[in-house]
């Protein structure tokens, strides 16, 4: 994120100050300031047709609000889904994440959980490899996620730093369209905004920042991703039903640390 960039979303993060309902309408986040950095000049197509959205209207933890992006069309050589981008418009850091795939993937589904800082609109929009942009949101109450300290303390978020947890959640495909797969990361992913109060001091941010899910060394799904992703995260996404071999998840997070898991199909 540019610095210039980044003044402005502090700046914008300010609103937090104000009541729920002038925080979406004091300014249009989106229009103003998102969609004219990430994709100007881009005709972005409002629109299901491609993907479908799903939040809750509440999150009951806003640290930890559960998300599906559902695909509405196969994962084809000739035309599929490129890339998925995550917004939470009023995120102190609104970029959630880049999701990118390939055919092999089966279809473009993700299911994740993450951090809502105040009421909202999420949205996601898809890029398809013809180069059309397809954007769906919803919009979600949720206060404070991105503040809310972490589960355990230091000493153990530390301990458990990497473990990997990589495995298919049915030997069956899903509406034969994919194997749905499962990827879950210990790790704090801390904000920078959180405050340990065995310290009385806000830990730095420190949070996973990419990810690549490989099938015999060629990317299925690789993502960069922000501190708006929950605490020890989880994705659920899908491999071609065909797919055999050695499915691989390679973790990196913002302190160069590095961790693998393998599994074979």
């Amino acid at each position: 994120m540019s610095q210039p960039f980044r003044i402005a979303v502090i700046l914008l993060a300010l609103l937090g100050a104000l009541p729920a309902a002038a925080q979406q309408s004091a300014v249009d986040v989106w229009e103003t300031l998102l969609r004219p950095h990430h994709f100007p000049d881009t005709e972005i197509i409002e629109d299901s047709t491609v993907i479908e959205l799903s939040t809750p209207y509440r999150s009951e933890d806003a640290a930890f609000t559960p998300l599906r992006i559902t695909a509405k069309i196969p994962q084809t050589p000739a035309r599929y889904i490129e890339s998925i981008h995550l917004f939470v418009d009023h995120n102190p850091e609104p970029e959630v994440g880049t999701f990118h795939f390939t055919p092999a993937a089966g279809r473009a589904d993700l299911a994740l959980r993450i951090r809502i800082d105040r009421y909202t609109d999420v949205r996601a929009i898809a890029v398809l490899n013809n180069g059309e942009h397809h954007m769906v949101k919803s919009f979600v109450k949720a206060q404070g996620g991105c503040a809310i300290p972490v589960a355990i303390d230091y000493k153990q978020a530390m301990a458990g730093l990497g473990k990997i947890q990589l495995h298919t959640l049915t030997d069956k495909v899903e509406d034969g369209a994919g194997l749905p797969t499962q990827l879950r990361i210990r790790h704090p992913n801390f904000t920078g905004m959180q405050m340990d109060y065995k310290i009385y001091a806000v830990r730095p941010a420190h949070y996973v920042n990419s990810i690549r899910v490989l099938l015999n060394g060629e990317a299925i799904m690789t993502a960069e991703t922000g501190i708006s992703i929950s605490e020890d995260p989880s994705f659920r996404f899908f491999v071609n039903p065909d797919a055999k071999g050695t499915l691989t998840a390679e973790i990196t997070d913002t302190k160069g640390n590095s961790w693998e898991e393998s599994l074979t199909l």
